[in-house]
């Protein structure tokens, strides 16, 4: 999922509750979290039992990402593999890995500085592969920021994405998906070029943003 958002609008709220959504579902052995929050505001939400990595900088960043890359490559089907077998994602073991990305916009991601690149390729069979990716990032300057390679790349794997409060001035966004502004934690939700109204539950910790 792709979260845009303005300052305030419950971008890290709507992180911790994918994690929070993420532990009761699987257990430790079933999936494994990398957290990319160099605010640091989202990490504790995350025990160290489903923490696989913390990336701080982007060269922490561009280290975990090169760690995890060979690993999803090797879970990626041969031509033996049946069409039937794809949804039961039988010929791997392992955890699934989720990645959660905070400010994103503080990551930046041009030519010399991509460090999801080698993940790229491997976006459009995320589920088969157990490779999922939630990406949060502001509001300010969004119409620009989506055409960032990991996002435009998202995005053309129907990625699902949230539009929370938003200034109009940013234009259309998502398709012919223009910004609101909205109440924390109202969303539009927009998944192949379909719209549904929603509200984000609130994890309790005093924190959100």
């Amino acid at each position: 999922m792709i979260v845009v958002g303005d300052t305030e609008s419950g971008k890290t709220n709507m992180l911790r509750l994918a994690a929070k959504a993420i532990m009761e579902r699987y257990t430790p052995a079933e999936a494994r979290i990398m957290v990319v929050d160099y605010r640091r505001t989202l990490v504790e939400a995350i025990p160290d039992a489903y923490r696989l990595g913390h990336a701080v900088s982007v060269d922490a960043l561009r280290d975990m990402i090169g760690g995890a890359a060979p690993a999803v490559k090797e879970r990626v089907p041969g031509p033996d593999i049946a069409p039937g077998r794809m949804k039961l994602c039988d010929w791997w073991t392992g955890p699934r890995l989720f990645i959660l990305v905070d400010d994103y916009d503080m990551v930046g991601g041009d030519s010399m500085n991509a460090p999801f690149e080698p993940l790229l390729a491997h976006l459009a069979l995320g589920y088969e592969v157990g490779l999922h990716l939630v990406v949060a990032r502001s509001a300010a300057g969004a119409s620009r920021g989506l055409n960032d390679r990991l996002l435009r790349r998202m995005l053309e794997v129907n990625t699902p994405g949230l539009l929370l409060s938003c200034p109009p001035t940013e234009g259309y966004l998502f398709g012919n998906i223009k910004g609101r502004v909205l109440a924390a934690g109202r969303a539009t939700r927009i998944a192949r070029h379909k719209t549904t109204q929603v509200q984000t539950a609130l994890v309790d910790d005093g924190s959100a943003k």
